[in-house]
């Protein structure tokens, strides 16, 4: 015996995703592109939101962190660690934000320790992949990730005042750029 299935109600069907309006993907990007002007024409106040911001998550990842340990039930041993974690990630936010002046050299620093960390990484993959086609473009990249990191810090403290905010104008017009282009080619 066959089955006949009718053609259901539309209403109860479900109805495929298309992805986010080409319009608002525009108006998405034009807004990130002006937050970029706006970091580059005033790089410190930049600096200071980024900052502020990064405090704000660390304070909220720290509570969250203690409030997990509080609530575990394992081994005192793992609980006690995941509190001091907890308690270091709020200390450390709570300084960002009661002191963002010192915050902005304490992050520009850290930033500084990724790119030369990256860059070390990068060209030791690099080396390691010799027998791979493009190698050496792997290990140029870790060599541009090392001299920032060495640009950095041989240029604090004085450079820290305004290099989170460029590199919150750079992040901020690269997204808005392909905001723009996306939404275009949507349209």
């Amino acid at each position: 015996m066959t089955r006949h299935v009718s053609n259901p109600d539309p209403s109860t069907t479900s109805r495929h995703f298309t992805g986010p309006d080409w319009r608002w993907l525009l108006v998405l990007g034009a807004v990130l592109i002006v937050g970029a002007v706006l970091a580059f024409l005033n790089p410190f106040a930049a600096s200071l939101t980024a900052v502020a911001i990064a405090g704000s998550i660390f304070v909220l990842g720290g509570v969250l962190q203690l409030w997990i340990a509080f609530q575990y039930q394992g081994p005192s041993a793992a609980r006690l660690v995941a509190g001091l974690l907890g308690l270091l990630v709020l200390v450390f936010g709570v300084a960002l934000v009661a002191n963002p002046l010192a915050g902005i050299v304490s992050l520009t620093l850290l930033i500084a320790g990724f790119f030369l960390a990256m860059g070390v990484l990068r060209i030791w993959l690099g080396f390691h992949l010799r027998d791979r086609t493009g190698w050496g473009w792997l290990v140029a990249a870790g060599a541009v990730s090392v001299l920032l990191g060495l640009l950095i810090v041989l240029a604090m403290p004085e450079a820290a005042a305004g290099l989170l905010g460029l590199f919150l104008g750079v992040d901020l017009l690269s997204s808005g750029v392909g905001m723009t282009v996306l939404a275009l080619r949507m349209r």
